[in-house]
């Protein structure tokens, strides 16, 4: 066949051909999309119903949970103020409590009140915080079962009490166990955080966005009692034409096609879902339902015209479009190419400089490790160069652990992954306990320290474990790279508030060896130190101020520095904290309760390093506390299991153990059927020291977070704190 006879017959036959895969495209898109709008119109339906369900569910057992909670705290509020008369009766002979020793249990176990009465009914005496008394709760608390606890002492009775005006009372009854008479405690919750604090399912209904146009409806016999649609809730179910319909045509958990009412009503796809005591209608007009597939056939026309057009004038352009192309490609991809090429030689240098400075800074305090190691052995019968050594390898170790932790601050820091807290706190409690630490290493140098406060606001909610680093960064720099017999003035004052915010200003000014204005340009960067011989003449690592900067900045404040080499630097830090409006008035203790130490405690201790089982056995054993060891979490687990209720007072359990760790092993702990399970305190012996870490901890069921190296005080203080729960 000639040339010219094939193109007469691609010309004959291009259109019809055109036109018929035009047709059969239409066809097969419109089916397609037809199909895909009814499943996803079912599943949408599917799931709007089951979320409905499930979030009905979640609202009971939520409040139940709620409410057993706060039953069960009133319960242990009445038992400690029961503990506390006895502890007065031992420490001063007296069994009555005065007014102020009331009101210091109330606000102690923050309680709205606590009344005191006798066998009969009586009061003896009682306090409240907001005018809820005996004479409003009369009728409550002189019930035959409230009275009857005064017979039993172990019996204790506790009930919520639902009040005229809307909001409640959780109250328990606890009888006395040094003379016939009934302690109750109550804490009365407002009728309006009441409202807010439970969850109602009208409130669940209209936080579902269901993305497309799902009518949800929840109805208890006849009634709606919630919808996701204004002007539904409250109606019956017969006066709505398509919930009727709905009713009477559709299938338990299937998608029906249904009229919204007689004669000519609008088509909907609906569900009906039925629940315990509810059921749940949810539909959609059929228009939305099906409203891609005419999209979808219109984008499919337009798209067939323009790619018929595309077709027609590519075959004249493709070569040259085609060189082009190649042509951008080719040059975008050698363009890549250097880019790559670049970050990856700036990464590696980086890599490079991070390594050779962390090989030095820390094989250095290795080395005087292991010197002093040696050292101490050659003089095994000198005390005093033993002693010497001693005091040398604490004080290299003290600065490996402080780099260490400094390298992963920093690390954390710049990936993001730090956490801050976000609790209550002492500004100037925190700052004193900071000052106090830092004065004894001022002292041995000769520098004074001043303080100077000024702070209307001192319970302040931010992260107080941040701003003590920071801040101790920033003091020990004062003390580090001072003169001898010089001078640092601290400053902390409120610079301003709005009622919610108040801005916190700390001024460090020293009179030590200053810096230059050209290194100041360079103070925050990493690893950055003006002498040489920082590193061993002030055991400096060169990332205290990097940390510093990068936490300031993530707490939302700013920090300057002011310097002169020779003369000194002053350093102003200003951060926002929220104002803590909750924190309730600071009573001063009437006397000092005597120190508790951990000795004749038995405690198990989980470990897995027979190292550091050594150091722990010995910090506690040398307390006075009976030690019995598991080397690892399942091991833990089937002492305590195996052990007799109350065996163990309790529990140091390592986090990164073997067979299962300190997190798993806490949690089966707490789940054994046994009296102590839940009470044995558990305290976390861990080397991960972050917010997170401490979190996790908690989480897992840990009553406390020890991290590693051990602080011998720190645990035996921790421990005496449970020594009497």
């Amino acid at each position: 066949m000639s040339n010219r006879k094939v193109s007469s017959f691609t010309v004959r036959f291009f259109w019809p051909l055109m036109l018929c895969l035009g047709l059969g495209l239409m066809a097969l898109v419109g089916l397609t999309s037809y199909r895909s709008d009814l499943h996803l119109a079912s599943q949408n339906l599917t799931d709007a119903t089951q979320y409905v369900k499930q979030q009905r569910t979640a609202y009971d057992r939520f409040n139940d949970t709620s409410v057993t909670k706060s039953l069960m705290r009133v319960i242990e509020n009445a038992q400690q103020i029961d503990r506390e008369i006895q502890y007065k009766i031992a420490l001063t002979g007296e069994a009555t409590l005065n007014t102020d020793d009331l009101r210091r249990y109330t606000y102690e176990q923050r309680l709205t009140g606590i009344i005191l009465m006798n066998e009969h009914g009586v009061v003896q005496r009682e306090y409240s915080t907001d005018g809820l008394d005996y004479a409003a709760l009369r009728g409550y608390v002189t019930m035959d079962t409230v009275l009857g606890t005064a017979q039993f002492p172990i019996k204790t009775y506790t009930a919520r009490i639902r009040l005229d005006d809307g909001s409640y009372v959780d109250l328990a009854a606890h009888g006395r166990t040094d003379e016939p008479g009934v302690i109750v405690v109550y804490y009365h919750t407002s009728a309006e955080y009441a409202t807010d604090y439970n969850l109602i399912i009208q409130n669940l209904l209209e936080g579902y966005d269901p993305g497309t146009e799902e009518t949800l409806v929840v109805t208890s016999g006849d009634s709606i009692i919630a919808a996701n649609r204004e002007g539904l809730a409250g109606q019956n179910v017969d006066d709505v034409p398509v919930l009727r319909s709905i009713r009477e045509n559709a299938h338990g958990g299937e998608m029906t096609r249904v009229r919204a009412g007689s004669g000519d009503g609008e088509w909907v796809y609906c569900m009906l879902e039925r629940g315990r005591d509810y059921y749940v209608y949810a539909y959609m007009p059929l228009t939305r339902a099906l409203d891609t597939t005419p999209k979808n056939l219109l984008f499919t026309l337009v798209a067939y015209a323009m790619v018929l057009f595309i077709v027609i004038m590519i075959r004249w352009r493709l070569k040259h479009v085609y060189q082009e192309e190649q042509l951008r490609r080719e040059q975008s991809y050698q363009q890549q190419l250097k880019d790559a090429a670049r970050k990856a030689e700036s990464a590696n240098r980086a890599k490079t400089e991070f390594l050779q400075r962390m090989s030095h800074d820390i094989r250095t305090p290795i080395n005087g490790i292991r010197g002093m190691v040696e050292i101490g052995d050659h003089y095994s019968e000198d005390l005093a160069k033993q002693a010497e050594c001693r005091r040398k390898i604490w004080d290299a170790s003290t600065l490996l652990l402080e780099l260490v932790n400094e390298v992963l601050d920093m690390g954390k820091l710049e990936s993001g992954e730090i956490v801050l807290e976000s609790c209550p706190f002492n500004v100037i409690e925190l700052k004193d306990g900071i000052r106090q630490t830092m004065e004894r290493a001022a002292a041995e140098r000769g520098i004074t320290m001043t303080d100077r406060t000024e702070v209307k606001h001192t319970t302040l909610i931010g992260s107080p474990l941040h701003l003590k680093r920071l801040l101790m960064n920033i003091w020990s720099n004062a003390i580090k790279y001072n003169k001898d017999n010089g001078s640092i003035d601290l400053t902390c004052r409120e610079v301003r508030s709005d009622g919610k915010i108040a801005w916190i200003e700390f001024i460090c000014a020293d009179t030590g060896i200053g810096m230059s204005e050209e290194f100041q340009k360079h103070l925050y960067e990493p690893f950055t130190q003006e002498h040489s011989d920082a590193r061993t003449s002030y055991n400096g690592t060169g990332l205290g101020m990097a940390i510093t900067k990068s936490l300031v900045e993530k707490m939302g404040g700013t920090i300057e520095c002011r310097s002169k080499l020779g003369e000194g630097t002053t350093y102003c830090i200003t951060i926002p904290f929220a104002i803590d409006s909750s924190a309730a008035p600071r009573v001063e203790e009437t006397a000092a309760l005597p120190a508790a130490t951990p000795e004749g405690m038995h405690v198990l201790l989980a470990e897995d390093n027979e190292l550091n089982i050594e150091i722990a056995v010995f910090v506690l054993e040398n307390a006075g506390v009976t030690v019995t060891k598991a080397v690892n979490g399942q091991d833990a687990l089937d002492q305590f299991a195996a052990s007799a209720p109350g065996t163990f007072d309790a529990i140091i359990m390592d986090v990164m153990m073997p067979v299962m760790d300190g997190y798993q092993a806490t949690r089966a702990i707490r789940q054994l059927d046994r009296p102590d399970a839940g009470s044995i305190p558990i305290l976390a012996m861990t080397a991960n020291a972050f917010v997170e870490d401490r979190r996790r901890a908690y989480e897992a069921g840990m009553n406390e977070h020890l991290t590693k190296p051990l602080e011998p005080e720190v645990v035996l203080r921790t421990l005496a704190k449970y020594r009497s729960k």
